[in-house]
This record gives C-alpha cells, structure tokens and sequence, in this order.
C-alpha cells in the first residue's frame, strides 16, 4: 500500500519524470509491481503526466495484479518475454530491469534459464538504450553479487571484492547478476549508454509470487495464510531487511540523482536480525506459531552459505534517500494495513 504519508517522505526534482514513458520488467514480481503502484501514485499526487508501461511474461498474472488500473489511460501492460528483443514502438526514457528469478526452486530446476533472463535479459534492454539518445536502464542487480561473506566482513560497500563457488549450479543467480552489471559497464565504456545499478538485499513486502519459495517469502506465506511457520535451520544467518516501500523509493532515488555507471546498495541498517528473529517477528505479527524442524528439510533445500549480509547504504543516503518503515512498521503494514 503507498499511502500519502510515504509519498510525502519522498524528496525528489520529479520534473525529471513529466510526460515520460517508463518501462517496468517483470512486472509481476513483488518489487516491480510495487514500484508500479508508487509510480501511480506519484503521477496522480504530483501531475506528471506518466506512462507507465509493465512488461511481463504471464498475462493471466499479470491482469489480476493490476486489475485496478488496466482501464487507466496511462498504464499499459507489455506481455513479452526479456529474453527477446525489446521492441515496442515506445519511446522509453527510463527502463527499470527488475525481471529475474530470485527463487531457489528455478536455480534449482531451471539454472540455464535463470542465467539466460539476467544476461540476456540485460543484454536486450542496453540494447534497447543504445538506440535511443536519452535513456536511463536501472539495473537492478543483487546483494549476491557480494559472495558468501568468507572474510566475516561486518557489512558491505559498493567497492567491497568478495568470492563466490562459482562451480556450483546455485551460482547461476549471483554470477548472471555479476555479468550483467559488468555488461552496463561495458555499454556504457562501448557505446555510451546511460546504465545506474541497485543492489537490493532482503526485501520483504505482502504481494510475493505463490511459486517463490525463498525462506523469507515462505515465512511470511504461511502466516499470511494463517499456518505456523516451520525453520529447517537454526536460522542464525544475519541480515538487513528492508521493507518494499522503501526499496522501490530508493529505485526512484538512483534513477533520478544516480551517477552514470555506479551502483548502490539498497537495505535497512537499523532492521539486522537474525533469520530466526525475523521469522518469530513474522509469526508474532501473523498470530502463528515458529517451529524448528531441521531434520524435516526437504532434501533438494538449497541454503545460501552466507552467514552475516548487511549493505553499507551511506552512498545511496548521499543522495537524499532514507528507509522510513522499521521491521515492526513493515510487519504492521503487511498484517495490519
């Protein structure tokens, strides 16, 4: 939900927005179509004259998403795939890339795929760009690209090297997402091309896909279901969780006062817990129950191996931005709101 409050915290020349034509991929996601809603929401609060176009590859999906705003003059829905040329016939001055599969059961059963949707999928969109004199891609990219945290780095900026076992087929998702930002920065040395990156970390927020069962996603799944959460692991890992609203306003941030070719971080400083105290906030909020059952984990259950993942945010804040929801506001809005 964006409500006249959040719109209020956000401190932008949006000017730079008037009578444009933006492009959001992977619509359907959690991310992408709250980042539709608040572009709305912005356009009717501000009078820019927006269009907003939603690309996304399920058309069923993607009409009951945005079933109040399929009859508005200024959106539109593209169904097409990223993996294809983009192609439309629009004018597009800001692109945001959000499409990818960040659901363990696709790097599980479909790696290739999920590899060819971020690179190819980037590839297609600074394709696009290159055409055009004026457009902006925002990439969104990963908090993954970053490793598995071997060193037991406190936090991460964007500068921060890190490794990553590239040999295993879980790798698919970072890797893809460390190739594709090196590309923005080859169209960028090669042709030109106006590319900024984001790199979110745990974003959290009540419209996840029903087939997404990444284990934050899953917690909040079953107690918005009314189920008692079930931990197949001691849940000690630590992060930085940042409530949707948030991520999509710092979207906005980069896209409008972002440097050409430099990536920002995207997460929540003041929200680090552990997995297992974000899945009791989840159950507290849902009314449900947290039980701790490892040696009920599903045997194909992939882990991500990093133990402590919180981002360095102070460059991204440089340009104005900061997270206004705690992890208790955002477990209100999601159960409450």
């Amino acid at each position: 939900m964006i409500s006249k409050e959040f719109l209020s915290t956000i401190n932008l020349p949006f000017e730079k927005f008037a009578n444009q034509n933006i492009l959001i991929t992977g619509a359907n996601g959690m991310i992408a179509s709250t980042l539709a809603e608040l572009l709305y929401a912005l356009d009717e609060e501000h009078g820019l004259g927006l269009n907003i176009y939603c690309l996304s590859r399920n058309k069923d999906r993607a009409e009951k998403r945005f079933r109040d705003y399929l009859y508005k003059n200024n959106f539109h829905l593209v169904i097409d795939d990223v993996v294809n040329s983009l192609d439309t016939g629009i004018d597009y001055k800001y692109i945001f890339h959000v499409a990818s599969s960040a659901n363990p059961d696709a790097f599980n059963n479909y790696p290739v795929d999920v590899m060819k949707a971020n690179f190819i999928g980037t590839m297609n969109m600074l394709e696009y760009a290159r055409t055009k004199k004026d457009c902006r891609v925002v990439f969104v990219s990963s908090s993954e690209v970053y490793g598995e945290n071997f060193e037991e780095r406190e936090s991460f900026d964007e500068d921060t090297l890190s490794s990553i076992d590239y040999f295993r087929f879980r790798a698919c998702y970072p890797e893809s997402k460390r190739a594709s930002e090196t590309l923005c920065k080859c169209y960028e040395k090669q042709y030109g091309v106006d590319a900024v990156i984001v790199r979110p970390a745990f974003i959290y927020g009540k419209d996840i896909i029903d087939d997404n069962n990444r284990a934050d996603v899953y917690f909040l799944r079953k107690a918005l279901n009314k189920e008692n959460i079930v931990m197949y692991s001691e849940g000690k890992q630590v992060r930085s969780y940042c409530y949707v609203n948030d991520c999509v306003s710092a979207f906005l941030y980069v896209a409008l006062l972002g440097e050409t070719g430099e990536a920002y971080n995207i997460g929540n400083e003041d929200c680090v817990v552990t997995m297992k105290e974000y899945a009791q906030k989840v159950a507290d909020y849902g009314k449900v129950k947290l039980i701790y059952e490892p040696e009920s984990a599903p045997e194909n259950k992939i882990f991500l191996k990093t133990t402590k993942l919180i981002l360095n945010t102070s460059k991204l804040r440089k340009l104005g931005w900061n997270p206004v929801y705690d992890l208790g506001e955002g477990m209100k809005e999601i159960f409450e709101g």
